[in-house]
């Protein structure tokens, strides 16, 4: 039994119908929040980070200690990495109108233009990765950094816990959810819409299982990692093995992808929401493909998307992910400025 491959496919069928049964999409919230001042899809993943620290700092409670040797808290933290990857991110991720992530549920739906988006992120990952661009990544890499060789690890509880004492540090994680899930449940709008709430629940609780599963194959030895959902690197390793391997020992992030996209086409059907969409003109699909190389290019860089640093490095406390969402919301507000209000991306007009 292959524990990355069903535990991948299982997190990732959580999460894609999850959030095509909730209406679930990182964009619109982060629109929502910065245009329009609403909150509540913002809480509602809010929601979804409390349930997933929760459910992965139980995981490590109850023995799973391999959670805590992932890559994202390891004691270099690549801040210029974080940084640039998320401006990257949240500016291409406003030209196509959804995140990686989000272009698998769309794909599920039957979304032309999310398939085709979709392949050009993996094409872009893949280059960026090991491909043309590989030498630009490793001299961004090479820069930038932050040593934590004397904490052992970049998590921010750790960090606390070398400065101020491991007494207050192990309240790190829980205070945190429990704040989060305060805001969410404060919100009486956000109350009133139970589908987003039971979506977003689901969702933490798959990158609870993507983590689980993987140190599951660890000691099973079936996995050389633990990992739990991203949607930028698995695109372009699923594009690699549909051009040259017959999908042979593919994995727990391969796996994940595919399960995501086959659990919206099954909710999109449930739902009556089937149906094939296209590219309107020229323009938009110049848009979708500037975005998809963008989100790739980010996505590689800050070494996850929003669910892959806004969730599973989030769950795990890494330092890049604060870095990396505020980069994103900030990549996004350019972006918006520029679709939205005409003005360039840079420069506001006088």
């Amino acid at each position: 039994m292959d524990w990355a491959i069903i535990g991948g496919a299982t997190s990732g069928m959580m999460a894609g119908g999850a959030a095509r049964y909730g209406r679930l999409c990182t964009m619109r919230a982060v629109e929502d929040a910065l245009v329009a001042k609403d909150y509540r899809d913002v809480k509602a993943w809010g929601l979804a980070l409390a349930i997933a620290i929760l459910s992965t700092q139980a995981a490590i409670a109850f023995g799973a200690g391999e959670i805590e040797q992932n890559a994202y808290t390891n004691s270099h933290a690549h801040i210029l990495g974080a940084v640039l990857g998320g401006l990257l991110f949240g500016l291409g991720m406003t030209f196509v109108g959804t995140c990686s992530f989000g272009l698998t549920v769309r794909a599920g739906g039957g979304d032309m233009r999310a398939i085709v988006a979709a392949v050009l992120v993996g094409l872009f990952a893949m280059a960026f990765t090991a491909g043309v661009l590989a030498p630009v990544r490793l001299q961004l890499l090479a820069v930038g950094s932050l040593d934590f060789t004397g904490a052992n690890s970049s998590a921010i509880d750790r960090l606390i816990g070398v400065a101020i004492g491991d007494g207050i540090a192990r309240f790190t994680a829980p205070l945190l959810a429990l704040a989060l899930l305060v805001v969410a449940l404060a919100d009486s709008k956000l109350r009133k819409r139970p589908r987003r709430m039971i979506g977003a629940t689901i969702i933490g609780l798959s990158i609870g299982v993507g983590w689980l599963s993987t140190a599951r194959a660890m000691n099973a030895l079936s996995a050389e990692h633990v990992e739990s959902l991203s949607f930028v690197a698995p695109a372009g390793r699923a594009l690699l093995q549909f051009m040259m391997e017959p999908f042979k020992g593919y994995g727990f992030g391969v796996a994940a992808l595919f399960g995501s996209v086959f659990a919206s086409t099954i909710v999109a059907a449930w739902r009556g929401d089937l149906r094939l969409e296209a590219f309107d003109d020229a323009t938009e699909m110049r848009r979708h493909i500037l975005g998809a190389a963008l989100m790739g290019l980010g996505g590689v860089l800050g070494q996850g998307c929003t669910i892959g640093q806004g969730l599973s490095a989030a769950s795990v406390l890494a330092l890049s992910a604060p870095l990396f969402l505020l980069s994103v919301f900030l990549g996004a507000k350019m972006g918006l400025t520029h679709l939205i209000e005409g003005r360039s991306i840079w420069f506001k007009r006088v």
